[in-house]
């Protein structure tokens, strides 16, 4: 887990975190990036890897480029006040995705992804802000972070630019980081941060946002596939004498009151919200592994035997795993769906949601009985689970 240095993680939870930025030197100390900058590079030119170039020309003047790119983008490139950065790089290295360990003081669920960026000096992507929280680790090299709370409103966007910049930036706050720094933003504080050097590598784990909207459109998918919600709208008492035409107060109570009737059953709200919490977003979709096809899957009985001699189980990178409380039983959502556990043991479906794997001990004391080995059997098949290397 991230050092929190001055501060404890209780304070972290309940004062900062999606109230205040909170800069953390020295959070992880002795780190090294896994990658190179010339290995994001690289990553860059894949046609399934998201990424961009931003190349600041003058004080507002900046330039997008989307990938994938070529090589000779690179040599085309000025030597100094351009960014690189590729989006999802947890998803794709293995070294990345194990960064997501010191951050399991929050749920995995509200993991959005790790982009990572290379900036040479002066490089930077404008002064701006987001909807969501961040932690923004100092991988290599320096960076020089400028802070606000001021202004962070979509009314102060600077038009006619392909990025979202901020016309004002008012600085409160100015700091420079250094490797193994981190700093955290909650949602609608601007920042804008400078490469000091040629070194500069920043490593942003985002959290996912979640608008009204979305949960309200969700919600009513959810109602609709489950086939539930059928209830009857019940006029009010109508008046003697009224206006034909006239939606009155009444009516809309009434409809309001049959809308929060659904809001109050709470296992259909937690049944659905674990779904939305774990649906993959278009990329991630596409990046599920292939499933075994018959040929290549062996018999239950080979798995187990398997299993018993392998280092144990790690989750596919892309797959999003929760579970909730359901009747003193766990309920399992794997990508946005209720997960068929074979009649698993609830200490095998807590395990397969909290941790990121399951060595061989863990797997020892579970395997004999047949719904644990069922269910692990089913996730190898689909490749959401993969045996240790």
């Amino acid at each position: 887990m991230i050092q929190f240095q001055e501060i404890d993680l209780k304070t972290f939870l309940s004062e900062y975190w999606q109230k205040k930025p909170l800069l953390i030197r020295n959070a992880l100390p002795g780190f090294e990036s896994p990658l190179s900058a010339e290995e994001l590079a690289g990553l860059s030119l894949e046609e399934e890897v998201e990424s961009r170039i931003v190349i600041q020309h003058g004080d507002q003047d900046y330039q997008l480029l989307k990938g994938p790119f070529d090589e000779s983008a690179f040599s085309e490139l000025p030597e100094q006040n351009w960014t690189l950065l590729i989006q999802g790089v947890d998803r794709l290295i293995p070294d990345v995705t194990d960064l997501l360990n010191d951050f399991d003081f929050l749920p995995c669920w509200r993991i959005d992804d790790i982009m990572i960026s290379y900036a040479t000096q002066g490089g930077n992507v404008g002064p701006h802000f987001d909807h969501y929280d961040v932690f923004l680790l100092q991988a290599a090299g320096k960076r020089r972070w400028q802070l606000t709370s001021q202004d962070c409103t979509e009314d102060n966007y600077i038009q006619g630019v392909d990025l979202r910049l901020m016309k004002t930036f008012k600085v409160e706050e100015d700091h420079v980081f250094e490797t193994g720094d981190i700093l955290y933003l909650p949602p609608k504080w601007g920042h804008h941060g400078v490469a000091l050097d040629n070194e500069c590598m920043t490593y942003s784990i985002g959290y996912r946002t979640y608008r009204g909207q979305e949960l309200w459109d969700s919600f009513g998918d959810h109602l609709s596939e489950m086939g539930a919600f059928k209830d009857l709208y019940i006029d009010p008492q109508w008046p003697d004498k009224l206006n034909p035409g006239e939606v009155t107060d009444a009516a809309a109570d009434q409809a309001q009151e049959l809308l929060q009737s659904i809001l109050q059953d709470r296992g259909l709200l937690k049944t659905w919200f674990g779904r939305f919490a774990t649906q993959l977003d278009q990329v991630a979709a596409q990046q599920l592994p292939e499933p075994l096809t018959q040929e290549e899957t062996p018999s239950i009985e080979d798995f187990s035997g398997a299993l018993m001699v392998e280092n144990g189980l790690i989750k596919d990178p892309v797959c999003r795993f929760a579970y909730a409380e359901m009747d003193d039983k766990p309920l399992l959502y794997i990508n946005g769906a209720i997960w068929n556990d074979f009649g698993a043991q609830p200490a095998l479906i807590r395990q397969v949601a909290n941790q990121s794997f399951l060595t061989q001990k863990d797997l020892s004391k579970l395997i004999s009985h047949s719904g644990n080995l069922e269910l692990l059997f089913d996730l190898w098949k689909l490749q959401y689970l993969v045996f240790i290397e």
